[in-house]
């Protein structure tokens, strides 16, 4: 349906081809955390055995439509599992339709940009089509360099209690994600992939100053924003808790 919604902008298929050429590229299984990393952590077994990586579930946020490991017990992913997961992140979860919304609102919508497409239904119609265009092809790049790198494409939620060490760590993973031996490395799949993807939307959208300036300014906005988007991110089992009444 979304290729039929936004076939304007003929992403949909360079999207689909780009992921089936690109995604396989996911790791063989690997080594958890070892026990040398973690000592004492039953769960640092090797990847390819019952109960590490596999079968282990990948919830979704129905919200952010991001997926969420956490580091108290963090398993990398299977080349299997990078599949479901960039099918759920971008396609199979409301929160993969919320975002482009949130974004057309926040950052398009409301300082009326591009001002060619107007105000009203309309421009909102075509600022929400050109940002649900750009989250498909952000999520199909940073899955690929993410297989490619072998970095995790999940939040890393943190493993402490209190609020202010989660607090700072949802700042952090703004900008860092875990590598195979489960480490902390910047997370060059989700930067480049934002500021590519802005790069790629300066073909349909008008832009009447310069095309690197637009990419900087309107890539780092949007960079910005994962910082409140991963604190709901880190705080969602209290979230669901206390205002939807969720166990």
């Amino acid at each position: 349906m979304r290729c039929d919604i936004f076939s304007r902008f003929g992403l949909c298929s360079k999207v689909f081809l780009i992921a089936s050429v690109l995604v396989p590229l996911a790791e063989r299984p690997v080594l958890g955390q070892s026990s040398k990393d973690n000592p004492g952590d039953p769960s640092a077994v090797p990847a390819n055995q019952p109960g590490a990586t596999g079968n282990q579930p990948l919830p979704v946020n129905p919200l952010t439509g991001l997926g969420t490991a956490s580091a108290a017990n963090w398993h990398p992913l299977t080349g299997k599992e990078r599949w479901r997961l960039y099918w759920k992140q971008n396609f199979a979860s409301p929160g993969a339709y919320f975002g482009p919304v949130f974004t057309a609102l926040v950052l398009d919508q409301a300082n009326n940009s591009p001002s060619e497409w107007g105000g009203g239904f309309p421009g909102f119609g075509r600022r929400l089509g050109s940002r649900t265009a750009m989250a498909m092809t952000q999520g199909t790049i940073q899955a690929s360099l993410a297989a490619a790198l072998r970095h995790d494409v999940r939040y890393i939620s943190s493993a402490d209690r209190g609020f202010g060490r989660r607090l700072l760590h949802a700042v952090e993973y703004s900008f860092l994600t875990y590598n195979r031996q489960g480490h902390a490395t910047l997370n060059i799949a989700n930067l480049s992939s934002v500021y590519a993807t802005t790069a790629i939307s300066t073909t349909w959208v008008p832009i009447s100053g310069s095309k690197a300036k637009y990419t900087l300014t309107n890539g780092t906005s949007q960079i910005a924003l994962t910082v409140p988007i991963n604190i709901v991110q880190e705080f969602w089992p209290e979230i669901r808790q206390k205002v939807f009444r969720r166990p």
